[in-house]
């Protein structure tokens, strides 16, 4: 019985073994220096962005509107989700370093309510492409984020931004949720906006480096 105890802990363990190095593989195979590379461009490009914020309305003017999702879109669309996912993390993260006054909390909702605009479209670009499926794609994504920043707000951003004081928070949200989605409305629309004119371009770009770069490398 011990003997075969022992077998079936010593396939177990060469199953683990074997599943972490095709693990390893696959992420060393997706992360290559040149998406690495572009990775890094379209989280510096979103950084600077998510910097230059600015007003919409002036009845909520502390709900501050920056563009800088659009390049973790562009980056969703060109590289992949994962890689999307990835800049969208890093911008929030060395944003929060720099300049936080929320103990990460603000970026972390921000990176709540984006996530979905991010994936949904990406993925299923992977499997659809067209722009009748893009526009289609997109136009869920928009409703979602919308509709996904309202509990968000209600029970992390509000309360957070006035002093981790849920209770205030929330009853401060239902006074003005009415405006607080109307300029979630107009950030989602201007990412989607902006992501499909520069996209294209950008996505051009991408391709002739990445083939220069291979053959620079040999591949």
């Amino acid at each position: 019985m011990s003997e075969l105890n022992q077998t079936q802990i010593s396939n177990a363990d060469g199953e683990a073994e074997k599943q972490q190095k095709i693990s390893k593989k696959s992420l060393k195979e997706y992360f290559t220096a040149t998406r690495i590379a572009y990775i890094a461009i379209f989280t510096a490009l979103s950084f600077v962005l998510r910097m230059l914020q600015f007003s919409v309305l002036p009845a909520v003017p502390y709900l501050q509107l920056d563009f800088s999702d659009a390049f973790v879109m562009i980056c969703a669309y060109a590289l992949g989700p994962v890689a999307g996912t990835v800049t969208l993390v890093l911008k929030e993260l060395i944003y929060g370093i720099c300049f936080t006054s929320t103990a990460f909390v603000g970026e972390l909702a921000n990176v709540v309510i984006t996530l979905p605009f991010v994936l949904i479209p990406s993925v299923l670009y992977k499997k659809h492409k067209g722009i009748k499926a893009v526009l289609a794609a997109l136009s869920i994504a928009c409703v979602i984020r919308i509709i996904w920043s309202i509990p968000v707000n209600y029970l992390l951003n509000f309360p957070v931004f006035l002093g981790m004081n849920w209770e205030l928070g929330m009853s401060s949200f239902i006074k003005v949720w009415h405006w607080a989605t109307l300029f979630n409305a107009i950030k989602t629309v201007s990412l989607a906006a902006i992501t499909l004119v520069l996209y294209k371009p950008l996505s051009r770009l991408i391709k002739m480096t990445s083939i220069k770069f291979s053959k620079k490398a040999g591949v």
